[in-house]
Order: structure tokens, then C-alpha cells, then sequence
């Protein structure tokens, strides 16, 4: 029962990076897509 639930909380780590893996690229290559680097700015800030 304890080796399942380890693996249920590693998919689900697994899916949350993935996640934010995904929307993170979705985000910088939208921000790309602006002539305006405004919203690129605030991304680069937040992960600074």
C-alpha cells in the first residue's frame, strides 16, 4: 500500500512539473510573439 501511494504522489509531482513546464513555454513563446516586450519583461522578472 505504501510502495502505490509513493507512486501516486510521484505521478503527480511528475504531471505538476510538467505542467508548469508546458505553460511556461506557452508563456514566453506567446510574449515572443508581441511586438511589445512588456509581458516578457514580467516573465523574465519572475524567474529571476
Amino acid at each position: 500500500m505504501r510502495d502505490s501511494q509513493g507512486g501516486v504522489k510521484f505521478s503527480f509531482v511528475f504531471i505538476s512539473v510538467i505542467l508548469l513546464a508546458v505553460s511556461a513555454w506557452f508563456t514566453q513563446a506567446k510574449a515572443a510573439e508581441l511586438p511589445d516586450h512588456g509581458s516578457c519583461n514580467a516573465y523574465q522578472e519572475i524567474n529571476a
